[in-house]
């Protein structure tokens, strides 16, 4: 270790490390400002995108998904899996599902004139 000089060889040059902070940014700003602006135009392709490709999809989807559902109930109902009250309990207004069923019925009904009634009698 004696033979080699005790000299610093490494020497920076004046001002390097008060000028390297700006001189990084000065190189990186048009970098990040690219980035910026092609980032900012990929995410205005992808929304627009988004809503020309699914905006009118979701409307159809959303009464296939209610046709899809009303077969798969009648299918538990038909196979014996739910009954009634399974039904009614799934129901957000039971009431009004029972009217519905109600309504539907008695609306397939055929009446007799009432002349017919009179002579029949009902216990």
């Amino acid at each position: 270790m004696e033979k080699f000089s005790k000299k610093n060889i490494f020497k920076a040059p004046e001002n390097y490390f008060e000028q390297l902070p700006d001189q990084i940014l000065e190189r990186r700003k048009p970098k990040a400002l690219h980035y910026y602006l092609s980032g900012m135009a990929a995410a205005a392709v992808v929304v627009i995108g988004f809503f020309m490709f699914h905006g009118n999809e979701t409307v159809i989807s959303s009464n296939n998904y209610q046709v899809e559902l009303n077969e798969e109930v009648e299918y538990y109902i038909e196979a014996g899996v739910w009954n009634v009250e399974d039904v009614l309990s799934l129901a957000e207004n039971p009431n009004e599902l029972l009217d519905d069923i109600t309504e539907e019925e008695w609306s397939n009904q055929t009446w007799v004139d009432e002349g017919l009634l009179e002579n029949e009698i009902f216990y």
